[in-house]
């Protein structure tokens, strides 16, 4: 992908638009059950994607080679998947906290991978 930052940084504010919606429908309802939901969004969605963008274009040897489209590929994945058993997790805890807890944890495992793969290309291809 050659413009993998692009899509991270493209991502990223969608994520964004979502947990910022999301905010403003707890703000107006006064209901905050999904405020772990809604700082997810933006954390693993929006902040991280941005972040993971504003690198590859600093360092665009880190473009070279299938990880950084692996890289995205797979976080991108695993923040939808992952948000989304969330939002089932948090709307009934005790119904759906057994039944999708442990597929979150899961998961979310796919982002350490994926924030292994990002550390990795960085620490070898991110040269001064």
């Amino acid at each position: 992908m050659q413009n993998v930052e692009r899509l991270f940084i493209l991502t990223g504010l969608g994520f964004l638009l979502i947990g910022m919606s999301l905010g403003l429908k707890m703000g107006m309802t006064q209901d905050f059950t999904l405020h772990p939901l809604h700082a997810h969004l933006n954390l693993l969605g929006f902040v991280l994607m941005t972040l993971f963008g504003l690198v590859y274009h600093t360092w665009p040897t880190m473009k070279e080679g299938p990880l950084a489209s692996v890289h995205y590929v797979l976080h991108t994945v695993v923040t939808a998947v992952s948000l989304s058993l969330l939002y089932f997790v948090l709307s009934d805890p005790v119904v759906n906290g057994p039944k999708y807890g442990m597929i979150l944890d899961i998961t979310l495992m796919g982002a350490v991978v994926g924030v292994l793969i990002f550390g990795c290309l960085f620490w070898t291809r991110a040269k001064p």
